[in-house]
């Protein structure tokens, strides 16, 4: 009897020792004799058998079956020992295999049929085929399936005769097995399970699968499917439609266009799925005509089928459907439509656009958009002076998608030449999505907020925040996370740098490992095009000025600002009006001196609550010393009159952490309007500030837990408390 060691080693050894592979494993040939004597030994466990078995299955001989048929009949090793016994190509296996099933009971026994199977041994037709009525469900299940995979006539003939007194799983076990033979034996043989299957009761899928079967086999299927494509049994029905589908020819399309009209509603609706999948253009006269009367879900069916179709020859009429008084299926025509390609179907586009029709000029600019349809720049420019107000308003908003087709100054003549506030608002709409399109990358209105270069895995950090500020001002746009940028902030440790950073206005973080680079670009407008813009000012009346001075804001730059800070000025007031709100809005801090100029002289008041907004907004925004942004604030703080503002302070203030700041947040601790921000901002300031100012940070947390009511904010501001007693 073999001893644990000496089986363990013997395990191991096949497991290293390189000839036949297994898996990753190469398992040597010479060590079959070891592996089969842990199979016998009665000192090795169901692992190390399992493990035997396993290495077996890429070496074994038939001196190898004796040991592992032995293990057939063991509950736990059965699986183990038939995989290992399966690939080995002796007859011997077989005999095992046979001798088995009149021994075995249970899972082993329905594991050993299911080998059989796998090896397609003849031989066990006849048991398997009395094994068919066994009382156990999962052996009489088994032997359906392993019968289909022996696949001879003998097979099928066994499940054939056993199908009439089946039920439930085990006839369904049987049908599996009957089409497997079937797929085996072909041609009459097999044409002849098929005929026996479809004319079943149950189960459906039997039924179904054996008319598809019955048809594709036999010369004849034809007139077999036109039999079905008949029939009032809906399953068969569908199942004829499902096939015709794998036969091609026109017979068959002709087959299934001659049934509509003439069926259900449901019945129609699958053959119209089916003549779209067969994509045969000779279908289009009967698809037309269901397209054009009848039950709504029909005509909808019918209108789907015509772009997979492909054929131009279908465009007159989803043309003709666009008007009809029903909306559902006006709606489906224009969709079917769109998703149609082909240069003709562009031209019966382009000849609505032509229409003097506005709803159909209409449709076809709505086509025109779907299909993203090209060179139609110059019809939709004869569009921009159409008769119509909502024709030339759809033709001027969509010609700014159209990159390269129209140039930058048609555009702007649109708008200088708009009819009406549509139209205006239209060409501005294209004015700002090709300034967005065109714009060319830059380093421009990038703020840097924070900048932290640190170890990934514990270890020392660094403030890089002023570096990384002087490298963009220098005009980097690009920073490299490296020793060389930062030194060293935790040697030994592989890095990452972190930069929070406002570009456009937008406040965005970027994380990078050492080495790799995070790059700080913004989209910048042609100076062209931005030329153009501000040169329209001066011939814009003042609808069109305010809509010119919207463009700007997206465009950007220094020359667009120039322009807007100059409308403010404007003696039009609702020119004037536009431009400070945009100049209220803009995205980066180099607005700041005139927005606080705006919040202490403007006399409007509407003026001073938008600058009192932007500056608060903006003052963050600065790259500037934490000093200068706190005195940014305590300049604005005399001028905030509303709660609303004064909320926005709040939220700001936690940028500037130092005690001044946290003493400004715990005056509006008293206010019902403000207390919750200001619990906020004093918590968020105090857990930035630290120890540093323990006395000033522990009072201000005393009021905060005496005034907060959020949870959060009560376990932040009791740990910073906690800390600063420390």
């Amino acid at each position: 009897m073999l001893k644990k060691r000496t089986i363990l080693i013997l395990v191991a050894a096949a497991l290293l020792s390189p000839v036949f592979s297994y898996g990753q494993t190469v398992v040597p040939a010479s060590k079959q004799d070891e592996l089969i004597a842990v199979l016998k030994s009665g000192d090795a466990t169901r692992k190390e058998k399992a493990d035997a078995c396993r290495l077996l299955s890429s070496i074994a001989t038939k001196e190898a079956v004796p040991a592992l048929a032995a293990l057939l009949g063991d509950e736990e090793m059965n699986h183990m020992a038939r995989y290992a016994l399966e690939p080995i190509k002796d007859p011997s296996v077989d005999d095992a295999l046979l001798d088995a099933l009149g021994k075995l009971q249970g899972k082993p026994l329905v594991g050993v049929i299911g080998s059989i199977g796998v090896r397609g041994e003849r031989r066990a037709v006849k048991p398997l085929a009395q094994m068919l009525k066994s009382n156990d469900s999962m052996v009489a299940q088994a032997a359906g399936r392993a019968l289909g995979n022996i696949g001879d006539a003998a097979a099928a003939k066994a499940l054939g005769s056993a199908l009439a007194g089946s039920s439930g799983d085990n006839k369904l076990a049987i049908c599996e097995g009957m089409f497997r033979c079937a797929e085996t034996l072909g041609g009459n043989e097999a044409a002849a399970i098929y005929d026996q299957l479809r004319e079943l009761k149950d189960p459906h899928q039997a039924r179904a699968g054996g008319l598809r079967g019955a048809i594709l086999t036999r010369k004849d299927g034809f007139d077999l499917l036109k039999e079905y494509l008949e029939s009032k049994d809906y399953i068969m029905f569908s199942a004829a439609v499902q096939t015709s589908g794998e036969m091609p020819g026109a017979k068959v399309t002709a087959a299934l266009t001659g049934q509509l009209g003439k069926l259900s509603a449901d019945n129609q609706v699958l053959i119209l799925g089916a003549l779209a999948v067969r994509g045969d253009a000779a279908a289009i006269p009967a698809i037309a005509k269901a397209a054009k009367s009848g039950d709504k879900a029909v005509r909808i069916a019918a209108i789907e089928a015509l772009p997979p179709l492909g054929d131009a020859s279908a465009v007159p009429v989803l043309v003709d459907l666009l008007d009809d008084s029903d909306t559902d299926i006006a709606q489906a025509a224009q969709a079917n439509l769109a998703a149609m390609s082909g240069n003709k179907v562009d031209a019966a586009v382009m000849a609505m656009l032509a229409d003097g029709n506005t709803k159909t000029q209409l449709t076809a600019l709505d086509l025109i958009e779907r299909r993203r349809m090209t060179n139609v720049g110059g019809a939709l420019l004869k569009a921009t002076k159409d008769n119509d107000e909502s024709v030339r308003t759809a033709a001027i908003k969509m010609l700014g998608d159209l990159p390269g087709e129209v140039n930058f100054g048609v555009l702007v003549n649109l708008l200088l030449g708009a009819k009406s506030s549509a139209e205006i608002r239209a060409a501005e709409r294209a004015l700002a999505t090709t300034c967005k399109r065109e714009a060319k990358p830059s380093p421009g209105n990038v703020t840097i907020r924070k900048a932290v270069y640190r170890g990934i895995e514990g270890g020392g950090s660094a403030d890089v925040t002023k570096k990384v500020a002087e490298m963009v001002a220098a005009g980097a746009v690009s920073i490299e996370a490296s020793n060389a940028n930062f030194g060293d902030a935790a040697q030994g440790i592989v890095k990452e740098l972190q930069i929070e950073f406002t570009a456009n206005g937008v406040t965005q973080t970027e994380t990078v490992r050492e080495g790799q680079s995070i790059t700080l670009l913004t989209g910048a407008t042609p100076d062209a095009l931005v030329e153009e813009l501000c040169s329209a000012m001066a011939k814009a009346q003042a609808e069109q000025k305010a809509a010119l001075l919207r463009v700007l804001r997206a465009a950007q730059g220094a020359k667009a600002l120039e322009s807007i800070r100059a409308a403010t000025k404007d003696a039009d007031s609702e020119v004037s009006g536009e431009a400070i709100s945009i100049l209220c809005g803009w995205p980066s801090a180099e607005v700041l001196p005139d927005v606080l100029k705006l919040a202490t002289t403007a006399g409007e008041n509407k003026v001073k609550i938008l600058a009192v907004r932007g500056a608060i907004r903006l003052i963050p925004l600065q790259d500037a010393s934490v000093d200068k942004k706190l005195a940014g604030f305590k300049e604005i703080v005399p001028l905030i009159q509303r709660d609303e503002e004064k909320r926005l302070l709040l939220g700001s203030l936690a940028t500037v952490p130092t005690n001044e700041a946290l003493a400004m947040a715990v005056a509006y601790l008293d206010s019902a309007a403000t207390k919750n921000e200001a619990c906020f901002a004093a918590v968020a300031i105090a857990e930035a500030i630290g120890s540093k100012s323990a006395a000033e940070v522990g009072a201000a947390m005393e009021k905060v837990l005496a005034a907060a009511t959020n949870d959060d904010v009560k376990k932040r501001a009791k740990a910073v408390l906690d800390k600063a007693g420390k």
